[in-house]
């Protein structure tokens, strides 16, 4: 398996530990691992290169995971990659605006659980462990988390 480089974002070391080990635990793919501890720090990491997929907290310093995620989002040719809310907001509308104003692709609330997180991020991986491109799952659809609970 080759690497996935996977940007965890939390002003807590201990959440960013408890993401990374959720992952590891999945064995879903190999994971490089680069933290930050808040959206401008993230903002940097990002432009160093590479990022495939994102796991980011909504509360944080100085801009939050909501705000990272739409700079993130007005950049060219970063719709591929996934963005993971990772977050204690559980309320609808903290949901719907985190999927559809802040762009993220997926919405996990703390507390978590390994199956959890490979429910809801599988779909992003091939058989290889690899990041799935945009053309392998037919293109993205804006998301709303409304729209999936009348589905249910």
């Amino acid at each position: 398996m080759s690497k996935v480089k996977a940007l965890v974002v939390d002003d807590s070391k201990i959440m960013r530990s408890a993401v990374k080990r959720a992952l590891d635990q999945l064995m879903i793919a190999d994971f490089e691992f680069v933290e930050a501890m808040d959206g401008h720090d993230a903002l940097e990491k990002f432009e160093e290169g590479g990022i495939e997929i994102m796991f980011v907290d909504w509360n944080m310093p100085k801009m939050t995971g909501v705000e990272f995620s739409q700079e993130i989002r007005k950049r060219e040719g970063t719709e591929h990659i996934p963005i993971i809310m990772v977050t204690a907001e559980k309320s609808m509308g903290k949901v719907d605006k985190a999927l559809n104003e802040g762009g993220a692709n997926e919405y996990i609330t703390k507390p978590f659980t390994a199956d959890k997180m490979s429910s809801t991020i599988s779909r992003y991986f091939d058989d290889e462990g690899k990041i799935k491109t945009s053309s392998d799952d037919g293109g993205e659809d804006k998301k709303s988390f409304f729209k999936s609970i009348l589905k249910s």
